[in-house]
């Protein structure tokens, strides 16, 4: 494809018509050659973010981004895994919920398949985190197979298993820098190259739950939940994790199945409501501080219920439990009787 017909995209783009299956496989063939000019990269990651993803654009865009990564080989394990993630984007600087809510998934033995990245756009990504507790972020397909069957963990540094990315991340970096979100926040997420079976995913805009969860079911996921926590202070309008600090716009399928966009309270979980700044976090070093403070049940109660629902509903997800009530109860346990704690530093011997 010539520079010319990737320009000819971005004025597709810009005018607002919906790219084919076929025009989306070209355009990231451009975008992760490393000869493409970093100005069209930029500007097709501009018009698309612009335009807005409808469902089969991210369908599609997820299925060519799959078919172009390295495979883990954790087919054995994927059928029963899940991964928890955000889309980041929603530049709230909250806690790193879903990384410390996989911790506790697979202290109970649910097997789980982490994709991430360092921090993009913001301060403290889940690569960071798991780097500074001691798991290497890139390690052996033979490790990642041991440390599912030892810890019910494996994390897939997306650098390493979509090498196309390094020809991406520096515009990517750009925007970020001038406040722009791209779709690659929303497909990030949902690209995961070891395709568990089971997700709870987080978005920073609520208008993408029920397309990024019918392009998740057109790509074979056996149960997922999309979910926006809607937060209205200190001008921050949502955040991309289920939050005990106001209502929850969520769309699921599988085991969780919901009608439509539906709003679901605090009180679905049976907890109080709580102010969104128990949900602060900030860089690697007060992330970790944060952490240990939820290890001893002295964070912020906001903070602490919002990790528990999160965990209550991955654990329904994931066939766990068969209730939001026992799934509280199960991560109340996994945290007072040690049981994350003690994974963790499993975690970082298995990987010294």
């Amino acid at each position: 494809m010539s520079d010319r017909s990737l320009a000819e995209f971005i004025n597709l783009l810009k005018e607002g018509h919906e790219l084919n299956e076929k025009q989306i496989d070209q355009c990231i063939d451009r975008l992760v050659c490393e000869k493409t000019l970093e100005s069209q990269k930029f500007d097709l990651l501009l018009a698309i973010s612009k335009k807005g993803e409808t469902e089969d654009e991210l369908s599609h865009f997820v299925r060519s981004f799959r078919s172009r990564s390295t495979n883990p080989e954790l087919e054995e394990f994927a059928p029963h895994s899940i991964d928890l993630c955000g889309t980041g984007g929603d530049k709230a600087g909250s806690f790193n919920i879903s990384t410390f809510v996989s911790f506790m998934m697979a202290s109970a033995g649910v097997p789980v398949i982490k994709h991430g990245n360092r921090s993009i756009s913001s301060k403290c990504g889940s690569a960071d985190l798991l780097e500074a507790l001691g798991v290497p972020l890139q390690v052996s397909k033979e490790k990642l197979q041991e440390g599912m069957r030892r810890l019910s963990f494996g994390f897939l540094f997306a650098p390493q298993f979509h090498p196309g990315f390094k020809n991406i991340a520096p515009i990517r970096k750009k925007l970020a820098s001038r406040g722009i979100v791209t779709f690659f926040n929303l497909i990030g997420p949902m690209i995961n190259p070891a395709r568990p079976a089971h997700q709870l995913l987080g978005v920073y805009r609520p208008e993408y739950l029920e397309r990024m969860g019918k392009a998740l079911q057109k790509n074979s996921l056996h149960t997922a939940l999309i979910v926006h926590g809607v937060i209205r202070e200190n001008q921050i309008a949502g955040v991309d994790e289920l939050t005990a600090c106001g209502d929850n716009k969520v769309f699921g399928f599988g085991r969780i199945e919901t009608k439509g966009v539906e709003s679901w309270t605090e009180k679905k979980w049976e907890c109080g409501k709580h102010p969104f700044e128990h949900l602060k976090g900030g860089d690697l070093k007060e992330n970790l501080k944060i952490m240990e403070a939820i290890l001893s049940r002295e964070c912020k109660p906001g903070l602490l219920a919002s990790v528990y629902i999160n965990a209550a509903t991955a654990f329904v997800i994931s066939g766990k439990v068969k209730s939001i009530g026992e799934g509280m109860e199960l991560a109340d346990s996994l945290i007072v009787d040690g049981k994350v704690k003690s994974w963790i530093n499993q975690a970082a011997a298995f990987f010294a």
